[in-house]
């Protein structure tokens, strides 16, 4: 990876919309330690450049941050990945594996230019990058109240499966699952089976 005094650090931006990744373009090519040598709307498409940049700024829209990043590490295995997401993502730092940390660094999509630049440059050089308001949004969330079946249905719940289906696999009667999955949405606030799904993914709480 580049160090100071050494070729700029060569990046990839990716983003959907074009507006924006306009702007984050021109700002980064106003420094004269970056590059940037593709501007990109799909994730994907970082993995396909003929030469690989050394870094790559990703906000990866709806999809799954981590699998995003993991995809185009194993694609690109030099390459260093600049997530850009929503301050409240605390499932993803639940799910962060160390061995990541200094490869893959995260941002809020709100962070200032000046903290966005400081992040580039730090993990390019192999820190460890994470966004502090994402630390204190996680530090803030309120502690798991669903206990381990409850999660386990939830899980099952959240890939689709009907209570019957549920029932079958964790040895359960459909009525008691409908009754826990009912004591689920109660628990962490949520309206439906799916808010509940969301609200326990976004809370790290699945």
């Amino acid at each position: 990876m580049p160090k100071a005094g050494s070729s700029p650090i060569r990046i990839a931006i990716v983003q959907e919309a074009p507006l924006y990744r306009g702007a984050l373009a021109a700002a980064l090519r106003a420094e004269s330690d970056l590059e940037v040598v593709a501007e990109l709307a799909a994730w994907r498409d970082a993995t396909a450049l003929p030469l690989p940049p050394d870094l790559t700024v990703l906000d990866p829209g709806d999809d799954d941050p981590l699998l995003v990043a993991a995809a185009v590490c194993t694609a690109v295995p030099e390459i260093r990945v600049l997530i850009l997401m929503d301050a409240d993502r605390t499932d993803v730092l639940a799910r962060i594996a160390p061995e990541d940390l200094g490869r893959v660094g995260f941002v809020t999509r709100r962070a200032s230019l000046g903290h966005l630049l400081s992040a580039v440059r730090s993990l390019a050089h192999g820190s460890s990058v994470i966004d502090p308001e994402l630390v204190v949004w996680l530090l803030g969330q309120p502690e798991n109240p669903l206990t381990g079946r409850e999660r386990e249905v939830l899980a099952l719940a959240a890939q689709g499966l009907p209570a019957v289906e549920i029932a079958r696999k964790l040895a359960l009667s459909p009525g008691t699952v409908r009754n826990r999955l009912s004591r689920i949405t109660a628990k962490v606030g949520a309206q439906s089976r799916a808010d509940a799904v969301e609200r326990a993914r976004r809370a790290g709480w699945l």
